[in-house]
């Protein structure tokens, strides 16, 4: 483990540091060589394990001091990747080190499904159409609300599109032929459970706001109807996404050439859009 400031600071470091420190904890013999190249102090690491200072040794006394360590570990083996999405940290630590074909895209899934997970509360509630006491709006506000609030969903769907499709993508994953970088892979996957917590928090908000009217309430339940299949877009296409990943690296492995595109389609049902609208004119009815 070469250790420095940029390594204890960095996202995936912690989960690979996570795994080796739980290894060293279940081993019976030395396993961990920790390499100094600065003055940084980890975390984690107990007090009595030696470090190896890089600066003095050189890289020579780097690879020695490695050699040793395999040989006299040689015996215990090694966890190496289960050829699926990681379900735990210390899976994802152990994908980062091994780097296998498709790893990129496989550590990406692993982000999503495991920020979905965390957000199953929000997501039964946007199921059950959960709606507590909210902002108040006002009859002779309520049309131009309204339109502001769907124009700011839609840029909320757009924007998903964007970074799932556009050159975030290949700045996060390498361009054909490059290694992908982990830190933004994993930023690219919480910014995109980002959109999906915009898109949910949008929902319940609308829900809950309230006006004068009864006509006017039905029409702000209507308009949160809008967020439905863009939240349940997401949600399938990121399991989806998980489930043709568990089969990408054997996949690979066989020699099979393989097709990564990422679909999701958003769009507005008829009967969600009749149901806006219908509720829209009784609602301007309803002022006369």
């Amino acid at each position: 483990m070469f250790v420095s400031m940029h390594y204890a600071a960095k996202p995936w470091t912690r989960l690979e540091r996570r795994s080796v420190l739980v290894r060293a904890l279940q081993s019976t013999t030395p396993y961990l060589l920790p390499v100094r190249l600065d003055s940084t102090e980890l975390p984690g690491v107990r007090s009595s394990v030696a470090y190896l200072d890089g600066q003095t040794e050189g890289a020579v006394g780097v690879a020695r001091a490695v050699v040793a360590k395999l040989g006299s570990s040689h015996a215990e083996g090694s966890r190496r990747f289960n050829g699926r999405v990681p379900r735990t940290p210390t899976e994802a630590a152990i994908l980062i080190g091994e780097r296998p074909a498709g790893w990129e895209y496989i550590l990406f899934s692993y982000w999503l499904a495991a920020g979905l997970g965390q957000r199953s509360d929000a997501y039964n509630d946007h199921r059950l159409q959960l709606a507590l006491g909210g902002e108040f709006i006002p009859t002779s506000e309520l049309h131009n609300y309204a339109q502001i609030e769907f124009a700011r969903m839609m840029s909320t769907t757009e924007a998903f599109e964007r970074l799932l499709l556009g050159p975030a993508q290949v700045a996060a994953m390498g361009a054909p032929g490059e290694a992908g970088d982990p830190d933004l892979i994993q930023h690219l996957a919480s910014r995109m459970l980002l959109i999906y917590d915009e898109l949910l928090g949008w929902s319940h908000r609308i829900r809950s706001a309230t006006t004068p009217l009864e006509e006017g309430r039905d029409t702000l339940r209507a308009l949160a109807d809008y967020a439905t299949q863009p939240v349940e877009a997401v949600h399938e296409f990121i399991l989806d996404f998980r489930q043709r990943m568990d089969q990408l690296n054997e996949t690979l492995e066989s020699g099979e050439s393989v097709s990564l595109e990422l679909p999701i389609s958003f769009d507005v049902p008829t009967d969600v859009s009749k149901h806006y609208g219908d509720s829209l004119k009784r609602f301007e009815r309803a002022q006369r």
